[in-house]
């Protein structure tokens, strides 16, 4: 009886357990960490934006416990600017003025490649380093320029990293000309600076792509890159600006349509490369 107790134990099957967290490569911690934050509910964070999106500490609020659990540490190692003065000085920060419809604004650009480092905190030498673009547009000043953009940067780097669901599709990436426009008592006077590091701008217009509604302003980060685009091209903001006044009849850009917005980019591509320098005309 003795000898066939023996025998059934040894035929039962060995569970397998989980590594000692200090064995593990910090290969196989992001695996664990990937684990730890499946998904994000967006959420709608004030009510002058009617749209639902994730912040930053939405991901820190999963992901930071997850870190501490399995030892992975995460730090800003290096900022490089990706731009230059004429006598060779970095250059984080540009800006330019801006007529709206509230008023003229001078509007902070900060854009710079920014180093992040990942450390195996069992293991201090198994590390990861990873070079990111971070780009970002605020009218509060330098300091919330670049907020904005790290913000912004880190945010969908670690949605990437890890694979993070959001549920519903980017806002960012989303057409939101149907949606109604906010009571007037609850819509911003200003841009707000959001920790997603996006930048809304009012708009009392109605939508101008046939549907019903308001059309949701496009981005301080949109008009950043449209600006850029024409820098690349030999244009400046104020042809840019001056031409959507022409076609569009828009004193701010911020109020074109995504399909005006995708024109003017177009052509600016288009005589970027032609790569025609001086006094070039969109």
């Amino acid at each position: 009886m003795a000898g066939s107790t023996k025998a059934a134990a040894a035929e039962q099957p060995k569970t397998t357990e989980a590594p000692p967290r200090a064995s593990m490569s910090l290969q196989e911690k992001f695996v664990k960490l990937r684990e730890a934050v499946p998904a994000i509910t967006q959420r709608q964070h004030s009510e002058g934006v009617k749209y639902k999106f994730a912040k930053i500490f939405d991901v820190y609020e999963l992901l930071t416990p997850a870190m501490n659990q399995y030892g992975v540490n995460f730090d800003i190692v290096a900022e490089q600017a990706t731009r230059h003065t004429e006598n060779g000085d970095p250059m984080y920060y540009t800006s330019f003025q801006q007529n709206t419809r509230n008023g003229s604004r001078i509007v902070w650009v900060y854009e710079a490649d920014i180093t992040i480092r990942w450390t195996n905190a069992d293991k201090p030498d198994d590390i990861l380093e990873v070079t990111l673009h971070a780009l970002g547009t605020n009218d509060g000043g330098p300091d919330k320029a670049k907020g904005s953009a790290w913000t912004y940067c880190l945010k969908y780097y670690l949605f990437e990293k890890f694979g993070i669901d959001q549920g519903d599709d980017d806002p960012d990436m989303s057409d939101h000309a149907s949606e109604g426009t906010p009571p007037a008592q609850n819509r911003p006077t200003a841009p707000q600076n959001g920790a997603g590091g996006r930048n809304t701008q009012p708009s009392g217009q109605t939508a101008q792509n046939g549907r019903t509604g308001a059309q949701r302003p496009l981005s301080d980060a949109q008009l950043s890159r449209m600006y850029r685009k024409g820098e690349d091209a030999g244009i400046t903001q104020a042809q840019i600006n001056e031409r959507i006044v022409k076609s569009y009849g828009q004193q701010d850009p911020h109020n074109m349509t995504r399909a005006q917005y995708d024109e003017i980019c177009n052509l600016l591509d288009a005589e970027a490369k032609k790569q025609q320098g001086g006094n070039a005309n969109v």
